[in-house]
């Protein structure tokens, strides 16, 4: 029997990518989709199969606010929950991935907390890794603590969760705010950047989420900002791929599901 990866979209233009969509392809999986983003405006149901039937879930980024009441992110963070926790139903845990705004909704589903930044961030930004993040099997594949990023709230890290990267934004007020990038519970992991990110899928970024440019504040140019992003991750992009390849590989080799 094959292993089943549930990767959940929130954003039509926030995709699994093709470099992980790869990487799980040639490791055996079968991916099911759930999109969330179908469900606009309204976000009314979250349709996803049984966890019994799942062997990883993938919670991908989007445009709301883990803290909005909409039934299919209510519905998602009960999902996300007994993923990673296997508290219901005597289910064995299932590790999830989650990524921006999935990551936010895995820390509440977990007990922790998410709010605005008072900034925006979208473009490459340094990360500080913990010592448990530099230990950790799969997020010390990380080499250079570079990754790009999309979102403008930040997470806590959950009670028994364990923090491997730290971050630091402008706010819009001139202050700056310190913030988890990272977290680690069981083998589910929270990253508050885009680690599938592509450069094909960047590209699709800078035109369809151009507007989010401005909500980083009168000190950028969203047209600088965008060129700036785009060239600084022509450079960057496969190194990103790769040492982003390695920990998604990693991940799945400790989960016993390489």
């Amino acid at each position: 029997m094959g292993k089943s990866a549930v990767i959940i979209q929130h954003n039509p233009v926030e995709t699994l990518g093709g470099n992980f969509t790869g990487i799980l392809q040639q490791a055996g999986f079968e991916l099911h989709h759930v999109r969330v983003c179908d469900g606009a405006p309204d976000f009314a149901e979250f349709d996803a199969p049984d966890l019994s039937q799942v062997d990883l879930v993938m919670a991908l980024g989007g445009p709301m606010s883990a803290n909005d009441n909409y039934p299919a992110l209510v519905q998602e963070m009960a999902y996300l929950r007994a993923a990673a926790t296997g508290d219901v139903g005597n289910q064995p845990v299932t590790p999830v991935v989650g990524i921006c705004l999935g990551a936010q909704l895995l820390s509440r589903a977990l007990g922790g907390a998410v709010a605005p930044t008072g900034g925006y961030q979208f473009g490459l930004r340094k990360i500080d890794v913990t010592e448990a993040g530099r230990t950790d099997p799969a997020f010390g594949e990380i080499n250079i603590p570079l990754v790009p990023t999309l979102h403008g709230e930040q997470f806590t890290v959950p009670a028994g969760g364990t923090l491997l990267a730290e971050g630091t934004m402008l706010r819009r007020d001139g202050g700056y705010v310190r913030f988890p990038m990272a977290f680690r519970y069981g083998p589910s992991y929270g990253f508050q950047f885009e680690p599938q990110l592509t450069l094909d899928e960047l590209r699709v970024w800078n035109r369809e989420l151009a507007g989010d440019y401005e909500l980083m504040g009168d000190r950028f140019d969203r047209e600088e900002e965008a060129a700036r992003n785009l060239r600084e991750f022509i450079a960057f992009a496969r190194y990103h791929e790769a040492q982003m390849g390695r920990m998604l590989r990693a991940l799945l080799v400790q989960a016993g599901l390489g």
